[in-house]
């Protein structure tokens, strides 16, 4: 089992809020560098994964938590959630694909380098493991689907993590809305940097 150095509320302390640039503030693009890019990834990242957020959208989407083991599995299908929203929001926005897949490389080094401390695998097959779960997470959001290809992101998280489909409309509606707003509020902080 993985496990993490210190957690993300500690990484977050030493990380300039979005909101808090004034280049942003005065709707003007913040030129920065692709490890600056990939900073204001990772805390967005940090900022949904916080044992509090996870607590919060375990409860929201149906998962209990019963013990650190379900919390650690519930934990990890949220970070890869997470990170290929993430992801999947840079290739919607950022239009130069080299700058953008060198950001993402960065981003995802900062992720394993800074959390894991008992590596029970190296960055290569960490990433490889981590592609393989985006790719699920494509495949659902390309199947069409009566309602919305978001219903069938939604029903393999909650397969992922409980093991079993489940017709809880509640949860799949607000996994549903997560992907949406977490799309809709990224992409629009993103669009006020300009990478170097």
């Amino acid at each position: 089992m993985t496990r993490f150095t210190r957690s993300f509320e500690e990484i977050r302390s030493g990380v300039p809020r979005l909101y808090e640039n004034k280049a942003i503030m005065n709707n003007k693009r913040h030129k920065v560098s692709k490890a600056q890019f990939a900073e204001v990834l990772y805390h967005w990242l940090s900022l949904s994964m916080t044992e509090k957020k996870i607590n919060e959208k375990a409860k929201d989407f149906g998962f209990k938590i019963r013990n650190d083991n379900d919390f650690n599995n519930i934990f990890a299908e949220l970070l890869v959630f997470n990170m290929w929203l993430i992801v999947y929001t840079c290739e919607a926005v950022v239009d130069d694909k080299y700058k953008r897949n060198e950001c993402l490389d960065i981003f995802h080094r900062f992720v394993y380098e800074r959390h894991f401390y008992e590596k029970d695998q190296d960055f290569w097959s960490w990433m490889k493991s981590a592609l393989q779960k985006y790719q699920e997470y494509y495949t659902a959001r390309e199947t069409e689907h009566p309602s919305t290809p978001l219903w069938v992101v939604a029903q393999l998280i909650i397969k992922n993590v409980l093991g079993e489909n489940t017709n809880n409309l509640g949860a799949l509606i607000k996994i549903m809305a997560y992907q949406t707003l977490t799309f809709e509020h990224l992409a629009t902080a993103l669009k006020d940097y300009d990478i170097e």
